[in-house]
């Protein structure tokens, strides 16, 4: 039967098992430095980029990334409810001014313009009947209103005639009174019949006006439905390349819906997105690069749109030549936006030794050794770094990759 170890057998058991596993580890961890700084000694020549460090111009900017649009594009739409009935030019066709790109189906605005037209007609022909009745009304008023007139001169001459009898004992009192009141009745009802002419007269005008009135809104209403039958017809304002057209021929389009697109390609100016971190930084009128095929364009923020979707901001950018031959629609373009400008600093090209961060130690080449330099970043750009620190001008800089030999004072540049 075994017997069991005494606690102190198993204790040195452990120790001798622990301090095996750590004399592993230490050789293990020797071995990879000792292979780590063999491999980390020496950089080859072929593999490293380097830039000369010179005093100049540099501009800091923040990258956007833009697309070439037309500086003007007029977006046709349909002015009725309809179907397209033909089209006659398609995507990339040239258009001259006023040229018809598609049709569409005029049929049943026809039959609507013909009715409005049927409906001025009869409001006409009633205005004409109701100034003719006004007329015949507005006569026999004038008619009742003369002969209402001559009554009351009447009754006023036998009231004079009263009183000259009156002085002559020819006529009692009781008479001079009756020929007063006959007076009297006569001339008010000469007023109110007066006041009637007036009031016909008004009435009339309104009546007339409402007549005028509805007689001109008709007329609009024609206007604008002749107007939209010639849209019907969609035509371009101007010369330009048609971009995009509805070419569903039988398709139902509803008012206000896009039936084609025209570009004036005279002129461009660019669309660009950016991050809403560099919100700040944007200001309408701000100088702006536009990179195309290594050669740029300058232009200035034109307008900025206060909308953020998932994080990316819009903005329009203008160009100083918008007619340039390097631009093409929808042509993708790298857009910096310059936010500062310094006339002569010490500066490199950019390369992957830069990675954004202010402080930063940059590699010298010293015959054939890299040496390390404590430097700091300012402003920057795609195209250059601004260095500061202790650096010249004329040093030749590694700008590639050095971030595995950072630990490192110099390393051997092999061939």
């Amino acid at each position: 039967m075994d017997r069991e170890l005494s606690p102190e057998i198993v204790r040195k058991n452990r120790r001798r098992k622990y301090a095996k596993i750590a004399s592993i580890s230490i050789l293990v961890l020797l071995a990879l430095w000792v292979f780590s700084s063999l491999i980390s000694r020496s950089v080859s020549r072929s593999s490293m980029r380097t830039a000369v460090a010179e005093m100049g111009p540099l501009e800091a900017t923040i990258t956007a990334s833009g697309v070439i649009i037309p500086d003007f594009e007029q977006a046709i739409t349909s002015p009725i409810q309809s179907k397209i009935d033909t089209v006659y030019l398609r995507s990339g066709d040239m258009v001259k001014t006023g040229q018809a790109i598609l049709r569409l189906n005029q049929e049943a605005i026809r039959l609507t313009y013909t009715k409005l037209m049927n409906e001025l007609e009869l409001l006409r022909n009633e205005k004409a009947r109701r100034d003719l009745e006004l007329q015949q009304q507005r006569e026999q008023l004038q008619t009742e209103y003369g002969i209402k007139e001559m009554q009351a001169r009447f009754v006023a001459s036998q009231l004079d005639r009263e009183k000259k009898l009156l002085t002559i004992g020819g006529s009692t009192k009781e008479g001079l009174e009756r020929a007063e009141l006959n007076a009297s009745i006569a001339q008010k009802e000469l007023e109110q019949l007066n006041e009637k002419l007036k009031n016909n007269e008004a009435a009339s005008q309104a009546e007339r006006h409402g007549l005028d009135l509805k007689i001109k809104i008709q007329e609009n209403t024609i206007d604008e439905t002749s107007r939209q039958m010639a849209l019907a017809e969609a035509k371009a304002d101007r010369y330009g390349v048609v971009t995009w057209v509805n070419e569903n021929v039988g398709a139902s389009v509803n008012p206000g819906d896009v039936i084609a697109r025209i570009a004036d390609l005279s002129g461009f100016r660019v669309e660009a997105k950016i991050s809403d971190v560099h919100a700040e930084k944007l200001i309408s009128g701000g100088p702006v690069r536009i990179r195309i095929n290594d050669r740029d364009l300058s232009g200035r923020i034109a307008s900025i749109n206060p909308t953020v979707q998932n994080g990316v901001m819009t903005f329009l950018v203008t160009l100083d030549n918008k007619a340039d031959k390097a631009l093409r629609p929808n042509l993708r373009a790298d857009v910096f936006v310059v936010t500062a400008s310094k006339p002569n600093v010490l500066r490199v090209k950019n390369g992957p030794f830069y990675d954004g961060l202010m402080d930063r130690k940059v590699f010298v080449v010293k015959g054939n050794k890299a040496v390390r330099r404590e430097v700091s970043a300012g402003a920057s750009n795609s195209d250059y770094v601004e260095l500061q620190g202790d650096i010249e001008p004329g040093d030749e800089v590694i700008i590639s990759d050095m971030r595995s030999y950072l630990n490192m004072s110099e390393v051997s540049i092999s061939d």
